[in-house]
């Protein structure tokens, strides 16, 4: 079923290009593979338009990026427009408009760049449109950081190129935890957090060191799951949440520390009441990602400049990722594919452009061996210290990634909400774990059919 999935998209492929071909379309590739991009940025006077789609929240940030990048390579400038759209609210959305379009023959019309989360990467290899760039990966070597490099293949490809790595990292008020006597950097597993958080407690009593409501967060779920190795199907496909140790201690961790006192249960993420709860100490940390750290607590909480700090997770749980890697992946049968490539090789894999990424006001963390070793992202910064990048470059040496199928979306949807119903008491253990495992059976059968 999988393989002939696959050829099924691949012959769509085939007879898509050839329809473009047949339309004379102005921007011809100068080839297959990664290179051949001088036709296509030299075949006429016009710029060639490369559309890339994101999702909401991060089409600004691309195009701040894409804007850094032009003046890193000003080359470009005369040959490259960049158009940034929307694919809906997360990459869920944008899945789902593929899967139409593909369904639909409508291949040629996709975006030349289409972003995703690691989450949905199997699903995208099945379907077949996505560019080969393993050529890229052969000729850099060792100079791309090896986790990063790992979470960009999936089985015999590689998918893309990394928009952003999603490291599992620990953000805290450096100023409350020293005055608590907490070390996070001492917090081996739970039970420490947990201690942690009593211990801030007795000093600020109103203050929690996370917040999970009985409305969960998949990435908080899927961030936990990959510390303790937790997979929902095993490798044949069958489902197995009632029986893996994994997935029943990531439920009976949550349970734990809503028991414990030292997390809130009503405040919600990205509500109103969780910005104002960073800002004024209600929330002294949050155990999450890197990319709440990069795009987010120094917006949200700009005045507090110097007391946050970072580190890793507790030692049991510190390896894994949230989602993998958001990823930037090129359209097969995009007539600008070639050059797409050859954008986001310099992109992501070169020194120029990786300072100048960091430097701007993303602050874009760069995926380069020789980044880990270079003073430019070693030096302190104004709002985290010297903790910035070091505990990156920390994180990424124990990245790792959740065994995703292809049916993966659903399967989060179906987790979250029986971990919901095990937090608000609607169900126990046992029977949360079965009915989320009946009604993948149900819905889905198989994880890789």
């Amino acid at each position: 079923m999988k393989n002939w999935k696959r050829l099924t998209a691949i012959f769509m492929s085939i007879a898509m290009l050839g329809t473009l071909a047949a339309c004379g379309n102005g921007n011809e590739s100068g080839g297959t593979g990664d290179a051949g991009n001088e036709t296509q940025a030299g075949a006429s006077d016009e710029k060639v338009k490369i559309q890339i789609m994101e999702w909401d929240s991060g089409v600004d940030n691309a195009k701040t990026e894409f804007d850094v990048f032009l003046n890193t390579f000003p080359e470009y400038k005369d040959k490259v427009e960049f158009e940034v759209v929307t694919g809906g609210s997360g990459p869920i959305d944008i899945m789902e408009t593929m899967r139409k379009m593909v369904a639909s023959g409508e291949q040629e019309e996709m975006p030349d760049i289409i972003t995703c989360n690691w989450a949905q990467v199997p699903e995208y290899y099945e379907m077949g449109i996505i560019r080969d760039v393993s050529s890229v990966y052969d000729g850099h070597g060792d100079e791309i950081i090896e986790g990063v490099a790992n979470l960009m293949k999936y089985e015999d490809q590689y998918m893309g190129f990394p928009a952003e790595v999603k490291t599992k990292i620990w953000a805290y008020r450096k100023d409350m935890f020293e005055e608590a006597g907490v070390d996070p950097n001492a917090c081996k597993n739970v039970d420490d957090l947990i201690e942690a958080g009593k211990k801030i407690q007795e000093v600020y009593p109103d203050s929690y060191i996370e917040n999970y409501t009985e409305v969960p967060q998949g990435y908080d779920l899927f961030a936990y799951f990959t510390g303790n190795g937790a997979r929902l199907a095993d490798e044949d496909g069958n489902y197995i949440c009632s029986t893996d140790p994994g997935v029943r201690e990531a439920f009976e961790f949550y349970g734990k520390m809503r028991d414990s006192g030292v997390v809130s249960t009503t405040i919600q993420d990205f509500s109103e009441e969780w910005q104002a709860a960073l800002n004024d100490g209600t929330l002294c940390s949050q155990v999450l990602a890197g990319w709440f750290s990069s795009n987010h607590l120094p917006n949200i909480c700009p005045d507090l400049a110097g007391k946050w700090g970072l580190a890793l997770w507790p030692e049991e749980i510190a390896a894994g990722s949230e989602s993998g890697a958001k990823l930037m992946m090129v359209n097969d049968a995009s007539p600008n594919g070639d050059l797409a490539v050859e954008i986001l090789d310099k992109f992501c894999f070169t020194e120029e452009n990786a300072k100048a990424l960091y430097e701007s006001p993303r602050g874009t963390i760069p995926y380069l061996t020789a980044c880990t070793k270079d003073e430019t992202f070693l030096a302190p910064t104004d709002y985290f210290g010297e903790d910035r990048m070091e505990t990156e470059f920390k994180a990424m040496e124990i990245l790792t990634v959740y065994p995703y199928t292809p049916h993966s979306s659903q399967e989060e949807e179906i987790i979250v909400r029986y971990l919901g119903e095990y937090l608000s008491g609607t169900k126990d253990l046992d029977a949360a774990l079965e009915g989320a495992e009946e009604e993948m059976n149900l819905q889905i059968g198989n994880a890789y059919d």
